[in-house]
């Protein structure tokens, strides 16, 4: 018996089983589509998370240049540029918006995505200095001013380009100042001449006060050396004389600006450790420092060819107060401490104070040239602190900034 086939059945047949497979085909692609989309959706996800994270890994490491005072990048202190372990390459710029203030806006960067942050931050200094400057010059011994320097204690904005008020004296010192050449000083409002008009100089200065700053029933009786001679608790609140040190004249434990020092990296045992740090930086010295030089003889100072900005601390001290700086020329905005200060050269520039410890009359013997110290509150009002490490305190953080 013949079986015969309907053409048409088979046809048909064949056309379901392709529309079958076509379908079931278009089903799997669709699926497989589905699975790539989700696969990138998920992966481009994963990279936005890894992008805002490594945004804020660079947040915390500007914060650490902040908290340090340390500028790791030699970008500006709080400007970060690096690479973290998955490859994310991030970026943070540090505004100073107000005093301490600082916008910090940090970007993670992947193949895949860009996101960050922004956060506002207050950096807390510890360890404040205050200073309050009696002139422009305050010396213990003797001084002699020399050649064409000019001593000015009229009050100076920042900058030493405009005078902001009437100022201290020019020159103030324990002992005798003698003024020689074509030297000029002024002072408490009185501009430089020659001689010194009266009431720009202050020499054989008294630093008691005849006052009872304790109430102990005693006036003056303490020495200004950080101890408490009198056992009441107090230290150096009723003083008759100089202070010893630099330490001791800004209220803070000796040792502390040496300490500070250390913490900034600007710490020296010799003169070319101080030499090669003004080379690394641009030739002048680093702002918003203390710079702590711990050997006997500097000579000569190079205080590099611009301002330093903010202003810094100099410090040139030894145990014995011995400490000789000799031969100072540059540019500098701040508070400049030594034992002794001889021989200004002609273009020496500051814009702050100097103060000098030791009582000897050898040194001290301000300018051989056209030299020019200028008293400013404004700089003296913005010395670096003398604690270490600042506290740094988030007072807003948008997490999600997208790139």
């Amino acid at each position: 018996m013949i079986t015969r086939f309907d053409c048409r059945q088979q046809g048909s047949a064949l056309v379901m089983s392709l529309l079958t497979g076509f379908t079931l085909f278009g089903i799997a692609g669709a699926y497989l589509l589905l699975s790539i989309g989700g696969w990138e959706s998920s992966n481009r996800e994963l990279a936005v998370i890894e992008a805002r994270l490594a945004g804020e890994d660079g947040i915390q490491l500007s914060i650490a240049e902040l908290r340090t005072g340390i500028d790791t990048g030699g970008d500006g202190l709080g400007n970060v540029t690096t690479t973290i372990t998955n490859g994310t390459n991030v970026t943070v710029t540090a505004m100073n918006i107000g005093g301490n203030v600082y916008r910090l806006h940090s970007v993670g960067v992947l193949d895949r995505a860009r996101h960050g942050a922004d956060v506002v931050v207050e950096r807390v200094p510890t360890g404040v200095v205050n200073f309050t400057a009696r002139a422009a010059i305050t010396a213990q011994g003797p001084v002699t001013t020399l050649g064409n320097i000019v001593v000015d204690g009229r009050n100076w904005n920042s900058t030493g380009t405009a005078l902001i008020g009437p100022g201290k004296y020019g020159i103030s010192s324990m002992g005798a100042i003698m003024n020689s050449g074509n030297s000029k000083v002024g002072g408490n409002g009185i501009p430089p001449a020659k001689p010194p008009p009266a009431g720009t100089q202050q020499p054989n200065a008294d630093w008691s006060d005849g006052i009872n700053q304790d109430g102990d029933g005693f006036i003056d009786e303490e020495a200004f050396d950080g101890i408490d001679n009198d056992g009441d608790g107090l230290i150096d609140e009723d003083t008759f004389d100089y202070p010893s040190g630099p330490d001791v004249m800004l209220h803070i434990p000796v040792g502390t600006l040496k300490g500070a020092a250390i913490t900034y990296g600007t710490y020296f045992t010799s003169q070319a450790q101080y030499d090669a740090c003004i080379a690394a930086n641009g030739g002048k010295v680093p702002g918003g420092k203390v710079l702590y030089c711990d050997f006997d003889l500097f000579e000569p100072v190079d205080l590099g060819s611009s301002f330093n900005s903010p202003p810094s601390i100099i410090v040139h001290h030894n145990p014995t107060g011995t400490a000789m700086m000799r031969n100072l020329h540059g540019m500098f905005a701040g508070l400049l401490m030594a034992d002794f200060v001889e021989h200004i050269n002609g273009d020496f520039v500051i814009v702050g104070a100097v103060m000098s410890f030791s009582n000897q009359a050898f040194g001290n013997a301000f300018g051989n040239g056209n030299a020019f110290i200028k008293l400013s509150t404004q700089v003296l009002a913005q010395l670096p602190t003398a604690g270490g490490p600042s506290n740094v305190r988030i007072k807003a953080w948008n997490r999600a900034v997208a790139q």
